[in-house]
């Protein structure tokens, strides 16, 4: 059975996923989350102006959505989420891995595409680290139906 790329790509967010969880790594699917990401970031500004006494960073760093946009401060959370806007198709997830924060390409090479490799660039230029995964899927899979009858004893 030939695996075409949206189920490779499927396959590489499962190896993503499982090994960011075994490593213990805070993690995002930027497809999934991206407007969850944003919508923080309008309620943290709809909290601030209620309450302008509260600092912005206050509000990321206390708020219950601290697990889900993954970032220490305002100037951080605006820098993710405006980068969001403008690359989000070129990245996978946003980690944290204890140590960095970065946003996660999914590859099966290291040969990236043209559209991702610049948008890396520009990602680093803003000061926003990025990792690659990479995984090794075929482009073949065995597969079958095997047909179970009752026994008859």
């Amino acid at each position: 059975m030939r695996i075409d790329y949206q189920d490779k790509m499927k396959i590489f967010g499962v190896l993503a996923e499982r090994y960011f969880t075994d490593n213990h790594w805070r993690f995002y699917s930027v497809s999934r989350d991206a407007e969850k990401i944003q919508k923080i970031l309008d309620d943290i500004n709809s909290q601030h102006a209620a309450y302008p006494s509260i600092t912005r960073d206050w509000y990321v760093q206390n708020g219950g959505a601290r697990n889900v946009h993954l970032t220490d401060s305002w100037d951080e959370l605006k820098t993710v989420v405006g980068f969001l806007k403008i690359s989000g198709c070129c990245f996978d997830y946003f980690v944290d891995t204890g140590e960095i924060k970065a946003f996660c390409v999914l590859s099966g090479t290291k040969e990236l595409e043209p559209e991702r490799i610049d948008m890396i660039l520009k990602a680093q230029d803003a000061g926003i680290r990025t990792i690659v995964f990479l995984a090794n899927v075929p482009n073949e899979i065995e597969a079958g139906v095997l047909q179970i009858r009752k026994s008859e004893c």
